[in-house]
């Protein structure tokens, strides 16, 4: 296990493969460790995926975030996810243990919803990009629609 102050996975519109600012900011700062999956699943938040933990299986990136800019990276990434240490917010920054493809267990930080999600549709097989391509809000939400 590695230290997670130093890595970062990503499940929704920070991925490469998502169309977004923010997941080109992410490449231009960190770098892409490999494909990657943690417990837990995604629900649909109307615009934008939220991971919950827990039961299921969650596909996504791991980033190695570099080192001389890794204060800087950290807050920015923590107000795009509107993340400063509240409960009542939408999102919580948390340490997860995650799988990469090819070997290598870490542990690193992501963003998970902290708020109650009952009735929330969840994204089939914890797999973001399929769901985006399918969905003009969330295509919208990151300026693709």
């Amino acid at each position: 296990m590695s230290d997670a102050g130093h890595y970062l996975f990503v499940y929704g519109t920070l991925r490469s493969d998502i169309p977004s600012s923010m997941s080109k900011f992410l490449r231009r700062r960190a770098a892409l460790v490999g494909k990657a999956t943690t417990a837990g699943h995604l629900i649909d938040l109307g615009g934008y995926p939220g991971f919950v933990r827990g039961s299921g299986k969650t596909t996504g990136e791991l980033y190695r975030i570099n080192a001389d800019q890794a204060e800087e990276t950290w807050q920015l990434l923590d107000a795009y996810e509107g993340v400063s240490g509240l409960a009542t917010e939408e999102y919580g920054k948390v340490e997860i243990d995650v799988q990469v493809a090819g070997g290598g267990k870490f542990r690193a930080r992501t963003y998970a919803y902290q708020l109650p999600h009952a009735g929330k549709t969840e994204i089939p097989h914890g797999d973001y990009p399929p769901f985006y391509r399918n969905n003009p809000a969330h295509r919208k939400f990151t300026g693709n629609e």
